[in-house]
């Protein structure tokens, strides 16, 4: 009777043990593994070898818990027979049957799923062990079932989404940040022409003219950049900053061309996606760049600033008209094209 019992909890127990582990380590993200590692908490270097490679602990995780299920079943039902007799077996195997559903199934993946942080880490190490010394069986299991693996990303931009979508729901993620999230996968979907200054309302320069002869200008304009040309605006030579300029009028300067403050500036297509505009603001430190069509036109200016603004909305400091002039542009040439289809 005692063997009987004892194999009864060793049964349940072990099946308890991997159904909870199984559910643990489904439940926990891999970012949280990562953050987790960089934490250094107790178990989390070996949890994050766990989940790189999922399949292999997961194997061993089904082959222990079938043991347990299966195996310890059928011994538990052979020593049933000699304790009880045959006619005591039919009950017996629902018993257990019941037991194994509840106390080895249910309540430890609950459990698992609830607390994935704890279980995980406590068991990984134990986990990561037994995936190595079982290691050729696990291989002979893989080579069976490797052609109905495929070989999917760990998490889509749409689950991205929808996951910032339901944490703001659930009161964890605020509306900006929700908002933020979302522009970031819409800046690959935008380009330089979509959110340029037009040619129309570019503010430009030519390069020969004469600090005391534009002066007026340049105190009733908010621009930091300018851009200066030669011929016309298609021959961009480069930019000037106008705080260099004031300081050139404040030095009684005035007789000075404009020529002699030009800073290089870069030139990208109008078809350039926002997502690869932001890292070359990066990487040639840089606020400006002129936005060229197909036929080396100049389409119109583009900035840092711009480009932030899709990700964070509509960035008005003290010296910007509340009217966005890019609108306005784009207002006029729609009506333009408007009046000739007419």
């Amino acid at each position: 009777m005692t063997l009987f019992i004892t194999l009864i909890l060793i049964v349940i127990l072990g099946s308890a043990f991997f159904s909870g582990l199984e559910a643990a380590l489904f439940a926990i993200s891999t970012s949280k593994v990562a953050l987790l590692r960089e934490e250094k908490k107790r178990g989390s270097a070996s949890l994050f070898i766990i989940k790189e490679r999922m399949s292999r602990p997961i194997t061993v995780i089904v082959i222990f818990n079938n043991i347990f299920n299966i195996v310890g079943s059928i011994y538990v039902g052979v020593v049933a027979a000699t304790v009880f007799g045959s006619a005591a077996l039919g009950l017996i195997s629902v018993f257990l049957t019941l037991a194994i559903i509840i106390f080895g199934e249910i309540i430890p993946k609950t459990l698992g799923e609830n607390y994935a942080e704890h279980v995980a880490l406590f068991c990984a190490p134990f986990l990561l062990y037994m995936t190595k010394v079982m290691l050729p069986i696990v291989w002979f299991f893989e080579q069976i079932t490797k052609r109905l693996v495929n070989s999917n990303t760990i998490v889509s931009e749409e689950e991205i989404q929808m996951m910032s979508h339901l944490g703001h729901l659930e009161g964890s993620i605020e509306k900006d940040e929700r908002e933020m999230i979302e522009n970031v996968f819409l800046l690959n979907d935008i380009s330089a022409r979509d959110i340029m200054t037009p040619r129309s309302m570019m503010y430009a320069k030519h390069v020969n003219e004469i600090l005391g002869d534009i002066k007026l200008d340049l105190f009733d304009e908010a621009f930091s950049r300018i851009p200066v040309y030669g011929e016309d605006n298609d021959d961009i030579v480069g930019i000037v900053y106008k705080i260099e300029l004031l300081t050139a009028l404040a030095k009684d300067q005035h007789e000075k061309p404009l020529s002699d403050y030009v800073k290089p500036v870069f030139f990208v297509d109008e078809d350039i996606r926002v997502d690869h505009l932001l890292p070359l603001f990066q990487k040639r430190r840089s606020h400006l760049a002129v936005v060229k069509n197909e036929f080396g036109e100049t389409s119109g200016i583009v900035t840092l600033e711009d480009v932030l603004e899709e990700l964070v909305g509509e960035i008005i400091d003290e010296t910007d008209d509340t009217k966005d002039p890019r609108e306005e542009a784009r207002k006029k040439l729609e009506d333009s094209e408007y009046e000739v289809e007419k």
